[in-house]
């Protein structure tokens, strides 16, 4: 069959943190299956081709070249307006030569694919009584999308219960739930110690401040927290207020990770409204009891509200809570089993069976 694959974030971007994660495991899973892959984005940075070139037979793209600068490129704003800009070119573009069309960013919720997977549904739909409500420029954007760019994919998937909940909210729109896939952390018998560990990109959104408050008062503990700095001010200031028992590790390989996290105990993740959070259940996969703020997909799917971890809603609550957690040793081995159910296995086998490729 050939399959078209519409990934709207540029690939740079795309590749980047979960929903990277997600596209990787898609063309792959298609190109296991002898489908012939052709990828609409907008654009065609070459040095990524080493990473999906074995899986994409075609690259259909803009050449924006001269756009490129990390200033620009990684800008929230040039990144939310390439990608409504290209769904929005999309939305007028037939795909009826191709099999099967997927949507692999499908959250700004305009198009018409057979299948679209949201991650964080950002477009909220209005109704014509709803223009009071109009407050800010996006919700202006929202307002004249809603008429004039129609939600017509005829599948939609969601990474969590959390998402898909939001859609309904946002669109009145129902969706399934298939969990992003996670490669399963596996320990070689290392020992563990009185470690905890965060992990994932050094933004603001992150809310590494919350280990740092816990860091200062549990200072017989060592903190560490891994991730590749995404904005260099936040991460001199997360420095700069760090006691002496909190590590960074911002160039860790994939094996120093694995060592990590399997010599740790704790995963705390301070992430509000989370999605679902791949960096959570990577952790639980070594054994690792999480931590995590009670709202999102790593409160609501990945610990089961409490039940396969522990959450917090203030700052003050955490020092109790990393104790118990850093001594919860039957929990240490229910989350591994938890963390399986997330695996990359069953993200294609139930990605197959949804879709009938």
């Amino acid at each position: 069959m050939k399959v078209a694959i519409v990934e709207p974030i540029p690939i740079d971007i795309a590749l980047l943190g979960g929903g990277g994660v997600v596209f990787m495991n898609i063309i792959k899973t298609l190109k296991g299956r002898g489908h012939t892959i052709e990828l609409h984005t907008p654009l065609r940075p070459s040095r990524f081709y080493s990473a999906i070139g074995n899986y994409i037979d075609k690259v259909i793209s803009y050449s924006l070249f001269r756009l490129y600068s990390p200033l620009i490129f990684r800008s929230p704003l040039f990144i939310f307006g390439t990608a409504r800009l290209y769904l929005t070119s999309s939305y007028f573009k037939s795909f009826s030569n191709y099999d099967y069309s997927i949507c692999t960013t499908y959250d700004e919720l305009f198009g018409h694919f057979d299948l679209g997977y949201i991650h964080y549904p950002a477009r909220k739909f209005f109704r014509t009584k709803d223009i009071t409500k109009v407050k800010k420029i996006v919700d202006l954007l929202n307002f004249i999308t809603s008429f004039s760019f129609k939600d017509k994919t005829k599948r939609l998937l969601a990474n969590s219960t959390y998402t898909a909940k939001l859609l309904h909210e946002k669109s009145g729109r129902s969706t399934e739930v298939l969990y992003p896939p996670v490669k399963p952390i596996h320990c070689k018998g290392e020992e563990k110690e009185d470690i905890v560990v965060s992990l994932g990109r050094i933004v603001e959104d992150k809310k590494y401040e919350d280990v740092i408050y816990v860091a200062r008062l549990l200072s017989d503990i060592k903190f560490v927290i891994i991730g590749r700095v995404q904005d260099e001010h936040y991460y001199s200031e997360l420095r700069r207020k760090s006691p002496p028992n909190v590590t960074f590790v911002t160039d860790a390989s994939e094996e120093e990770k694995r060592e990590i996290l399997c010599r740790s105990k704790v995963i705390l993740h301070g992430k509000r409204e989370e999605p679902f959070g791949i960096a959570v259940v990577e952790g639980m996969s070594a054994g690792n009891v999480p931590v995590v703020y009670k709202n999102g997909g790593t409160w609501l799917d990945i610990i089961s509200e409490g039940k396969f971890g522990y959450g917090y809603e203030r700052v003050e609550e955490l020092p109790e809570l990393v104790r118990q957690a850093l001594n919860d040793n039957k929990l240490r081995k229910e989350v591994r089993e938890r963390a399986l159910m997330f695996s990359d296995d069953n993200f294609r086998e139930k990605f197959l069976k949804i879709t009938g490729l």
